[in-house]
């Protein structure tokens, strides 16, 4: 059997919606031409409450992948798919990839093991959505997903792994936390490819931090399962070219001589056929003695090119070290201040619930709830 992996599609992603939307579908719709099965690996949404632009647009993409599974002969739902740390939300609220479940479209497969078959051959898929990094290894250990006896086992998850990090984070889960038995492991959630291994994932279908580990071909994955092969499908999308230009003791004028020389280089590097590349040139180390950040302005060269100044960044090192370590674990804002507040709660005697649950009724304001917490504390105040 033929199946195929796409993942990390970020649709509804505002600085680059039209590449998500784009790229995303070529996906998806040549996966329904070419597999057996597709299995849409987390971070299907870029956001866990996407517009209703983006859920038309993702409904009207599925239904077209399943027309094209139909005129195959594939019948039933063979759309697969677990939730990633961008469209998560706390456990008992609907997330969009639940929504889709429910509306039909694909089958939600988190802490669950569901059989495909196809003229006898069987492939049980098992999978884990995203889950808080410090909680991976414990929820990877409590899973309810278990090899099937005569199925080609498949696990699926969206986390970050040792093994992919390179910035040497201990807190990630490592390839011996993963469940035995498996015949073939597929990740999501970080857009590098990793295509040899035991895990295998293909990387985002679109760009979305402009990252150095996002530089290279966007795609998705053909898994034979007789074969026991897989093979990288390319989709035609915006490559990234990523560069760094360090000075010292630099004048302005020499930086953006400098910056505008990249641009023309990285412009040259592209394939003359392919779109519009996007080129990202970070310019870090220290202006001239008697100038600051204010004395350099950055020339603008075209939309799809973007300058990240650094310079005299020795003064920010603190600020420097936290956003490295936010891209690093890929939070979003609100999943940072759902991270601050269990960590917070750790060793107190809260008692209104599940963390995560609290954090989401805080965020919607939810009246009754806020009521709730001020009567709680005054009678706690009270003894």
């Amino acid at each position: 059997m033929k199946v195929a992996f796409v993942t990390d599609t970020h649709f509804g992603y505002r600085r680059f919606e039209a590449d998500a939307h784009k790229q995303g579908r070529e996906a998806i719709l040549s996966a329904a031409a070419e597999a057996d099965l597709l299995i849409l690996g987390g971070d299907n949404f870029d956001t866990s409450l996407p517009r209703m632009e983006t859920l038309a647009e993702v409904t009207t993409i599925l239904c077209e992948a399943l027309a094209i599974f139909r005129s195959r002969g594939i019948s039933g739902t063979p759309i697969y798919a677990i939730h990633g740390n961008h469209d998560r939300r706390a456990k008992g609220y609907v997330h969009p990839t639940e929504l889709l479940a429910q509306a039909g479209l694909l089958v939600n497969f988190h802490n669950r093991t569901v059989l495909h078959v196809k003229g006898g051959e069987k492939v049980a898929l098992s999978g884990m959505g995203s889950v808080p990094e410090d909680l991976a290894k414990t929820a990877l250990s409590q899973i309810a997903c278990k090899p099937a006896s005569g199925a080609f086992n498949i696990f699926v998850l969206h986390q970050s792994f040792q093994e992919f990090d390179v910035s040497g984070n201990d807190t990630f889960i490592t390839f011996d936390d993963l469940p035995a038995g498996f015949d073939l492991y597929l990740c999501g959630h970080v857009h590098q490819p990793a295509l040899s291994g035991k895990v295998l994932n293909p990387g985002s279908t679109v760009v979305t931090q402009m990252r150095k580990d996002e530089v290279g071909q966007r795609g998705w994955l053909l898994y034979d399962t007789q074969a026991r092969k897989h093979e990288f499908k390319p989709v035609v999308s915006r490559q990234l070219f990523h560069s760094i230009l360090t000075f010292d003791a630099a004048k302005p004028d020499e930086i953006r001589a400098a910056v505008e020389k990249e641009a023309h280089r990285l412009h040259a590097a592209a394939p003359k056929a392919a779109p519009l590349p996007l080129i990202k040139i970070v310019v870090k180390g220290t202006l001239a003695k008697g100038l600051g950040t204010a004395d350099l302005a950055l020339p603008h060269l075209g939309e799809n090119v973007f300058v990240e100044n650094g310079m005299n960044s020795e003064n920010l090192k603190e600020r420097i070290a936290q956003i490295k370590l936010s891209r690093e674990k890929k939070l979003s804002a609100k999943q940072q201040g759902m991270e601050i507040l269990r960590k917070k709660l750790e060793g107190t005697g809260f008692s209104l619930g599940e963390p995560e649950d609290v954090f989401e009724k805080l965020l919607e304001g939810n009246g009754k709830f806020l009521a709730e917490v001020k009567e709680k504390i005054e009678k706690d105040a009270s003894k």
